[in-house]
């Protein structure tokens, strides 16, 4: 699989074991960052989406590491692009993270909104969330969750654990069972059982991992690398997978482009971040789970 580098914010520059990973292309996207983190209005979406065109797309696969999990909004473009290039039918998007991302927001896309948008896409059967545990899924109803897409069927979430402790996470009359309920071989088999297309397209947030697997601006889920691991392979043994890409890269922020812009995205992230000492091993406690990343991927893509 054809590693991509989006540079956004600079996260990448810090690790070179991967960027000189043979075969693998940049595109230089800082001078769009700061309006593009944590939220964007559709003019810099517009902006992004230009450039992802200018871009030859080439055959086979593409693995897309794109930098801070701020970032996880532009994954709609780069699943259109997917499927584009593999002229695919139905696909499901699998997503791994520690965060439903299925908040609504009006005019542009939020880093916690995007998968309605994604999971409206055409030619995407459904989005299957995987590994999630922070609170956000606690009475979700009064966190402007879009609910409508589980009455739609679009989303389905498994859980590392739910808010009650107990062994399902129940939405209205749906109901899903975590992952630390089931054990891993039983989730194994539950999650191939629900992908029911020929093909698939993996979004990996690296928030979805524990702490000692990558260091992100959000905060850390349970998830070990190895369990990601197992988790990919199972999916891939399953469908085609068509394209991939990856967040979670620890970057310092910088918003805009104005003011207001500027002053809103600071109060959202110091109310809703974690706050402390970012470790000084981060660059390669990232590459390191980024390299083992995109081996694996271009393995199952051989």
């Amino acid at each position: 699989m054809r590693p991509v580098f989006l540079n956004l914010d600079g996260a990448l520059g810090e690790q070179p074991a991967l960027l000189g990973q043979a075969g693998g292309r940049a595109i230089e996207a800082r001078d769009l960052g700061p309006a593009l983190r944590l939220w964007s209005r559709p003019r810099a979406l517009a902006a992004l989406a230009d450039r992802l065109r200018e871009q030859p797309i080439g055959p086979g696969p593409e693995m897309v590491f794109a930098g801070s999990g701020d970032f996880h909004h532009v994954t709609p473009l780069l699943i259109e692009r997917a499927i584009e290039r593999a002229q695919a039918g139905p696909v499901t998007v699998v997503h791994f993270d520690n965060h439903p991302d299925w908040v609504r927001f009006e005019n542009g896309l939020h880093c916690g909104s995007w998968v309605g948008r994604a999971a409206r896409l055409p030619g995407v059967t459904k989005v299957i969330t995987v590994g999630v545990c922070s609170g956000d899924i606690d009475r979700p109803e009064t966190k402007r969750a879009d609910l409508d897409l589980v009455a739609e069927g679009r989303v389905e979430l498994y859980p590392w654990r739910a808010p009650d402790g107990g062994p399902v996470l129940r939405i209205g009359d749906q109901g899903w069972p975590s992952m630390a309920a089931m054990g891993e071989g039983g989730f194994l088999e539950l999650l191939v059982s629900r992908i029911t297309t020929q093909t698939v397209y993996i979004t990996i947030d690296k928030d979805v991992l524990r702490a000692d697997d990558a260091v992100t601006n959000w905060d850390q889920g349970e998830l070990s690398l190895d369990g990601l691991e197992r988790l990919i392979r199972a999916v891939a043994g399953r469908a085609r997978v068509i394209g991939a890409d990856v967040v979670g890269d620890w970057s310092a922020p910088r918003y805009g482009p104005d003011l207001l812009s500027n002053l809103l995205k600071r109060g959202e992230a110091f109310l809703d971040q974690p706050r402390g000492r970012v470790p000084g091993d981060l660059a390669r406690t990232n590459e390191a789970a980024n390299l083992r990343l995109l081996s694996l991927f271009s393995e199952l893509a051989s």
